[in-house]
């Protein structure tokens, strides 16, 4: 009976360290476009309006972490449906995870010609660069899962739902750079966030 009651308890927590995760994407807020500022506040010098291109990259860079927050979802969906293939599924959606986290931060370095001192452009880098180290660490539990099996997978999964949340902490920092960005419209990829049509979509 004690061994049971201590199965039951270890699964408990792991069920509502995923919940608790998933409730971190699950309450998003929109983040785009901002309203404009009350004429009594001081506002900033802008830059140049962003051309086509720097709309494209700006776009781009939004819905990349728009899916990755999808993605992220999806493996801690993976991690809660448990099943003898709960490893199998982890390690399927983790890849997924790592693509759309190299896509993102592919896209950010390739910002267009002119922007690379942009100080949006720093911040919003500086915040996937954080996201892209926990994606590291949540790899690495999800490796952990393989093969484990009883309260060894039960603390495996635990593992896997901290280190989802702490990916999901890190995501959010990279949107609200981004909104942060939309609302100073001091820059010209500060323009170009606030208004490219793929920013609109992309929630906190």
């Amino acid at each position: 009976m004690g061994i049971y009651l201590r199965t039951a308890n270890l699964r408990t927590a792991r069920l509502g360290a995923l919940v608790a995760a998933a409730a971190l994407l699950s309450g998003c807020t929109q983040v785009g476009p901002t309203p404009s500022p009350t004429p009594s506040a001081a506002a900033p010098t802008a830059g140049a309006a962003p051309t086509a291109e720097e709309l494209v990259w700006a776009g781009t860079v939004c819905s990349s972490t728009e899916t990755l927050k999808k993605d992220v979802q999806g493996l801690i969906t993976a991690a809660t449906s448990g099943g003898d293939d709960v490893g199998n599924k982890l390690s399927a959606q983790m890849e997924r995870v790592s693509a759309a986290a190299a896509a993102l931060t592919a896209t950010i370095g390739a910002v267009p010609a002119g922007n690379e001192n942009d100080p949006e452009r720093a911040a919003v880098t500086q915040a996937a660069d954080e996201f892209s180290a926990s994606i590291k660490d949540l790899g690495g539990s999800v490796n952990a899962v393989d093969g484990a099996t009883g309260e060894a997978l039960v603390t495996a999964l635990q593992v896997v739902a901290g280190a989802a949340g702490q990916s999901v902490v890190a995501l959010r920092a990279t949107a609200q750079a981004i909104a942060t960005a939309a609302a100073d419209g001091s820059s010209t990829l500060a323009q170009a966030f606030d208004t490219a049509p793929g920013c609109a979509a992309l929630t906190m």
